[in-house]
């Protein structure tokens, strides 16, 4: 009887180690090229060995933080003052506000939108906000009026 060979044809190991040298030579020189295209190192590292990066400012007592933060809250919901002089906007404390809804409701703002003339909305609108794109429009009624 004839002893079976093993099939030579099916793998060529030279071609196999070549395949295989090629591939570790492709990913080191891929390895190499990324990390002179960019900048890989941490921005977070301290620059020498005796320079520290400060560590984050922690609260040392965040209950009593809290309170002083809701305290304040508080004493300016119930401030009087001016937040803009010049536009006549005013502060008043929130107790007074919720007496003058309670008291004399909510306005009704469709009934002064509805009185009140185009050209004063164009006003309203230009003194607002003189560079939003309805300023165009009503510069456009404002001419064509005339």
């Amino acid at each position: 009887m004839a002893r079976a060979h093993a099939e030579t044809r099916d793998v060529w190991p030279r071609a196999l180690l070549a395949f295989a040298a090629g591939l570790l030579l492709f990913i080191v020189l891929g390895a190499i090229a990324i990390k002179l295209a960019f900048d890989t190192k941490p921005a977070w590292l301290p620059f020498s060995a005796n320079t520290h990066p400060e560590g984050p400012q922690l609260q040392r007592a965040p209950r009593q933080d809290l309170v002083a933060f809701r305290a304040e809250e508080d004493r300016q919901l119930k401030m009087l003052g001016w937040v803009d002089r010049n536009s006549g906007i005013a502060r008043i404390p929130i107790e007074d506000a919720m007496r003058a809804v309670v008291s004399n409701g909510l306005p009704d703002w469709s009934q002064h939108a509805n009185a009140a003339a185009p050209n004063s909305s164009c006003a309203l609108i230009t003194a607002a906000v003189p560079r939003a794109p309805q300023v165009k429009n009503c510069q456009g009624q404002s001419g064509a009026g005339r």
